[in-house]
């Protein structure tokens, strides 16, 4: 996911004053805590001038930020490893039981996000700013080639020519983004650190899509042409053209040859444990992502509980539809071929997927009153996956928007048969409404959080909010009149509970990637090459799997102790409130800001 969030003037009443909410805002009973926290969040993002955009930071002072792109270098990760250490040094400093409840609990999120962040860039690999490590710098799900067409084609700002310059200084700069990570490649293939030989197979299809490309039909230069163009910016689709086939076509080919000459040693292991430390590794990937400290071996035993437990639901459900017998995983096979929930294999019925999309997200947005006192209004836009990426792209993601730009749920339609109807509304609430595009956009009305609070990501807390709302989607009323639709929500569940089982198997278990495979569509009614997509994925994010479902258990926990302890004070539109306002957090942060909220909060 790609998300901003504002930084104008704060909004609204602020969080101290309500409903008994903790204030996670600038304390001024902490100033050496506050200023630090806002240095080192305006210095991440002088570091990142693709988040400074996407923060809106990179004007003024910081408007040169706009024509540069991230440095992918590895002298740029040994400089964040040392920013790291220095900054836990200086956390050090300040006497935590001096400061006041909300005070501790930035504080607290502070050191965990500079300590994992010390670890990981100590190791191989790369990170991104959820905290998501991947042991490979380029994947068919990671790298330049995956992720920077679409913000520069969609996200970068063109109100002007400056921008349009900035536009094309930021294309150039592709081309050297891509050739730092080749030579990352280079570099970790000489430690040992090489793809298994399927993430390199699919990885080089992907590039290759997008080196062959006409360039006018690319998500980097096609939607800036149509942008610019409304704009009246001039055509800037011959200059773009230019820059793409003299300078990043040829990097796109250094980058293919780099992962081409590491084919013959590539070996089809799918789990880290076959990496240089690689159990250590799985270790530290496991607490960045779930931001709870449990160990690989023990979640994969909790993994399994959680499976048997939705089953049994799911079992109740499918049989109301009729089917009463044989495994699960051949029931909800039987679902998906059912003609009722089946479209065209066309463009048409991909337009019939987009548009009840649109609808159930109308639906569920007029049912928020009864689990929300805050309810943004901000737009969303449901569209395709771009056709260069869907092979290795997951079901589907949310993107939010620069500027006043609406945020995008976008659904992955290479094949409708993968996406029935029944499946549907749990992928809209998931990404959209309640989920991530209304996660962010409380966050958003709120106004009152810090910047780095702003910055800072978690996905325990992003992921798992989202899955805990698709259950809140239902508890709301939204599938009264549709019970195929909560087959969907069940089976989504027992998908992210599975998940923990086949990413512990994979990378602690050692589970080849068919064993992984075979599990997923035996026993959580996954097809197959859904299924093979997604342990691709696990297999370059080793440890982000488990972080929905972990998450979304662990909002929920919270939720219950706090009805235990607060009685008839307790509203869980206020509890909502608190976990959206709060901000991105530990799991663990969380659980501290719940149980602060219900000592004091008003009945």
């Amino acid at each position: 996911m790609n998300r901003r969030i504002l930084l104008r003037a704060a909004v609204g009443a602020s969080l101290a004053a309500f409903s008994g909410l903790p204030a996670f805002a600038a304390n001024s009973t902490s100033p050496a805590l506050d200023a630090l926290l806002q240095r080192l969040a305006e210095d991440y993002l002088r570091r990142s001038p693709e988040q400074a955009t996407q923060y809106e930071f990179d004007v003024g002072a910081n408007a040169s930020l706009r024509a540069q792109l991230d440095d992918r270098s590895l002298a740029a990760t040994a400089r964040d490893h040392e920013s790291a250490t220095r900054t836990l040094a200086e956390l050090a400093k300040i006497d935590r039981a001096k400061l006041d409840a909300a005070a501790q609990l930035d504080y607290d999120t502070a050191v965990f996000v500079y300590s994992m962040l010390k670890d990981l860039t100590g190791r191989y690999g790369t990170m991104d700013i959820d905290l998501r490590p991947s042991p490979f710098p380029v994947s068919q799900m990671n790298g330049t080639y995956y992720w920077l067409p679409e913000f520069l084609g969609s996200r970068h700002p063109l109100e002007s020519a400056q921008d349009v310059d900035a536009y094309f200084s930021r294309m150039s700069a592709l081309a050297r983004a891509l050739d730092q990570e080749t030579e990352r490649i280079r570099h970790d293939a000489g430690i040992g650190v090489i793809p298994p030989s399927f993430v390199i197979k699919r990885t080089l299809a992907q590039i290759q899509t997008l080196r062959d490309t006409p360039p006018a039909q690319t998500a980097m230069i096609g939607p800036a042409i149509e942008r610019a163009h409304g704009k009246k910016l001039g055509d800037i689709g011959p200059r773009a053209e230019k820059i793409f086939r003299s300078q990043i076509v040829p990097a796109l080919n250094r980058q293919m040859q780099a992962l081409e000459a590491l084919a013959p040693k590539a070996k089809a292991s799918a789990g880290v444990w076959a990496l240089p430390d690689g159990e250590a590794y799985y270790a530290a990937s496991v607490h960045s992502n779930t931001t709870t400290k449990i160990e690989p071996g023990e979640l994969h035993k909790r993994g399994l509980q959680l499976v048997a437990d939705i089953s049994a639901q799911l079992d109740r459900s499918l049989k109301e539809q009729g089917l009463k017998s044989g495994p699960i995983g051949e029931r909800i096979k039987a679902l998906d071929a059912d003609p009722r929930f089946l479209v065209p294999e066309n463009d048409a019925g991909r337009e019939q997927l987009l548009t009840a999309a649109r609808n159930d997200i109308a639906a569920i947005r007029a049912l928020l009153p009864k689990g929300f006192k805050t309810i943004p209004k901000d737009e969303l836009l449901v569209k395709r996956i771009p056709v260069a990426i869907e092979n290795g792209a997951p079901d589907a993601f949310y993107s939010d928007g620069v500027g006043d730009q609406p945020g995008t749920f976008s659904l992955n339609l290479k094949s409708t048969a993968e996406l029935p109807l029944w499946r549907l509304p749990t992928l809209a609430h998931h990404e959209g409404i309640p989920g991530h595009h209304f996660q962010f956009a409380v966050l958003r009305a709120a106004g009152e959080l810090s910047l780095f609070r702003r910055l800072v990501r978690f996905s325990a807390y992003t992921e798992g909010w989202a899955l805990y709302a698709e259950r809140v989607a239902d508890e709301l009323g939204i599938y009264e009149k549709n019970p195929a639709g909560r087959v969907g929500l069940l089976q989504s569940e027992l998908f992210r509970a599975a998940r923990i089982v086949v990413d512990t198997g994979i990378h602690h278990h050692r589970w080849t990637r068919e064993q992984a495979v075979q599990w997923m569509v035996e026993n959580a009614g996954e097809r197959q090459m859904s299924s093979e997509r997604e342990i691709d994925r696990y297999c370059v994010y080793p440890g982000q799997a488990c972080s929905f479902m972990v998450g979304a258990t662990g909002i929920r926990a919270a939720r219950e102790r706090a009805r235990q302890q607060m009685g008839n004070r307790f509203d869980v539109r206020l509890y909502h409130d608190l976990v959206l306002t709060s901000g991105p957090v530990p799991i663990d942060v969380l659980h501290a800001a719940v149980d602060q909220w219900s000592k004091t909060a008003p009945g």
